[in-house]
């Protein structure tokens, strides 16, 4: 009995040590209810919550900001100018192409001339690995498409990263035709 205490008793302290809540933002878990058989959840800061893409919607009340239809008409005219809205990755890579980085440039250049406008970097990965490791790997994704647009001054504030993971497939396969369109990173507006 004592040497399980001694055992657990140092656990615990490890683990309220970890579980500590100073400096912790509140977060919003959104449940996707895209894949009964995964948990398919992700968190996000509280005051991010509410993204949606503003070339498929209407004007909405966001933090009592209200999106006009000339953001609206921005993001459709980018939409319409062939600009990729979605750039994808080779496995386990997230290095940027040049092809990526031109489409990044033209997604800058629409950011500056558009000062309003907020972008969220979604990054996803495909099935192979574990869901942590996923996670990571479309965060660090969707973070080095952020370094690319970061170097121009002033967007990195109107910028937000969210991963998840491989728990949003775009293709239902398991082969390398479906994995492909899985590891991505999408634009996504506000």
């Amino acid at each position: 009995m004592k040497i399980k205490i001694a055992i657990i008793l140092p656990l615990l302290t490890i683990l309220n040590a970890c579980v500590s809540t100073s400096g912790v933002k509140d977060v919003v878990v959104e449940d996707r209810g895209d894949a009964p058989s995964k948990v398919d959840a992700i968190a996000y800061e509280k005051g991010d919550f509410g993204w949606r893409d503003l070339a498929n919607s209407t004007s909405k009340k966001d933090n009592n900001r209200v999106e006009t239809s000339t953001e609206i008409k921005a993001v459709a005219e980018l939409k319409a100018s062939n600009t990729q809205f979605t750039l994808y990755f080779a496995y386990d890579a997230v290095d940027i192409s040049d092809s990526a980085t031109q489409e990044i440039i033209k997604h800058a250049n629409f950011m500056r001339n558009n000062p309003e406008i907020k972008l969220r970097l979604e990054g996803h990965a495909d099935e192979r690995g574990t869901r942590e490791y996923n996670l990571a790997l479309g965060e660090n994704r969707a973070i080095s498409v952020k370094e690319v647009l970061g170097l121009y001054t002033g967007l990195g504030s109107r910028i937000e990263v969210v991963s998840y993971g491989e728990e949003k497939p775009v293709a239902g396969g398991h082969d390398e035709t479906s994995w492909k369109k899985n590891r991505r990173v999408e634009f996504i507006y506000r």
